[in-house]
């Protein structure tokens, strides 16, 4: 009982203002059920770019067992049915931490999800090169959550160059047509800060207000191999300079009204909030990330280590539920919420230390 109230506590103290209320019944539901809230399915783990900050781009040499797939409706339906008691206890569902709108079965599996859950609502990510008006169009008749779009500059150059075959200008086009739709209210941008963009970040905040977004999430880039190392801003130390574009940034949000949720540029053992959800890729392998399902490298102050896959079981041999709350996995969720004697494979992952997208600092409009 102590335990629960010590992570009640911290968890309460991480949730932003605006969404407190939301949180706290989820939590309560969770706690009492013992179901997961968050769902989420490798339907696609593929991209159409070729980032080489993403560690997608690494399979195949890097991470040798990594599989490249988009997933077939009838693979989908199956696992579907092998969740339905966890997606009916469900909030939010998600088709893929990569590009889902490249499975043209995509709404299909929507309809899927909800014939099981009507009321469970869906997050969406985006580069945008692949989000047309027709798309956008079919989007608006699901209950999507959030849509997300990557926009790591306020200007070509700063973007293009960093994002391997993005187009600038299409993704500005998407996020306008995104804020003609009914969709305009539930638009984010994420911006992964480095060494090359950090001067641009007070300008993409003046950027997304002039185009109606009115939620930035700000995250600092992870280095999986040494070679994209010498971009992070973080240290042990902290980075003031880093620091002044931040506070920024934040100041300008501020002035805009607009959310944005920074995260740290020194390093705080906080957890990641990863470890809630329960992720299932494309083989029904359950694993606490996508970055553990496989042999990802990590690199961390000058030391890149790798561990062999963290999996829990296989949803097609093993019932789903008694995977989820089998202890191995309970104890895993629960380092990560204390924020004490993390797993080993999260070491050296930034995402454990609040460098990343887990336990931001938000500042709320």
């Amino acid at each position: 009982m102590l335990k629960t109230l010590r992570i009640a506590v911290r968890k309460l103290r991480r949730i932003p203002r605006s969404r407190l209320k939301e949180r706290l019944v989820l939590g309560v539901r969770k706690y009492l059920s013992d179901y997961p809230y968050y769902i989420s399915i490798q339907t696609v783990s593929a991209c159409n770019l070729k980032c080489k900050h993403c560690f997608i781009n690494d399979y195949h040499t890097e991470i040798h067992d990594g599989v490249i797939k988009i997933m077939k409706l009838d693979e989908f339906a199956r696992i579907a049915e092998r969740l339905k008691p966890m997606i009916q206890h469900a909030a939010f569902f998600n088709f893929s931490t990569f590009e889902a709108i490249l499975n043209k079965h995509l709404f299909e599996m929507m309809d899927l999800v909800l014939s099981i859950n009507p009321k469970i609502r869906f997050p969406f990510l985006s580069n945008t090169m692949e989000l047309s008006a027709e798309k956008i169009a079919q989007l608006e008749k699901y209950p999507v959550s959030e849509i997300n779009i990557s926009l790591d500059g306020a200007t070509k150059k700063t973007v293009e160059d960093f994002k391997t075959e993005v187009v600038y200008e299409k993704i500005i086009e998407t996020i306008q047509l995104l804020g003609r739709s009914s969709l305009k209210d539930r638009i984010a941008v994420t911006f992964v800060a480095h060494r090359n963009n950090i001067h641009e970040l007070p300008q993409l905040v003046d950027l997304a207000h002039s185009l109606g977004v009115r939620q930035i999430y700000v995250s600092n880039i992870l280095s999986f191999t040494p070679a994209l190392a010498p971009l992070a801003l973080y240290s042990p130390e902290g980075n003031p300079q880093a620091q002044v574009f931040f506070d920024e940034a934040v100041r300008r949000a501020a002035m805009h009204k607009l959310s944005i949720s920074m995260p740290r540029l020194k390093p705080t053992q906080i957890g990641c909030q990863a470890a809630e959800t329960f992720f299932v890729d494309s083989n029904g392998n359950v694993a606490p990330c996508d970055f553990l399902a496989v042999t990802t490298p990590f690199t961390l102050f000058g030391e890149t280590v790798r561990h062999p896959p963290v999996i829990f079981g296989n949803i097609y041999k093993d019932d789903p539920l008694q995977i989820y709350r089998k202890p191995e996995f309970k104890h895993f969720r629960e380092a990560h919420r204390l924020g004490v004697e993390l797993p080993e494979q999260c070491t050296h992952c930034i995402d454990a230390y609040g460098l990343m997208c887990s336990n931001r600092i938000h500042h709320t409009a």
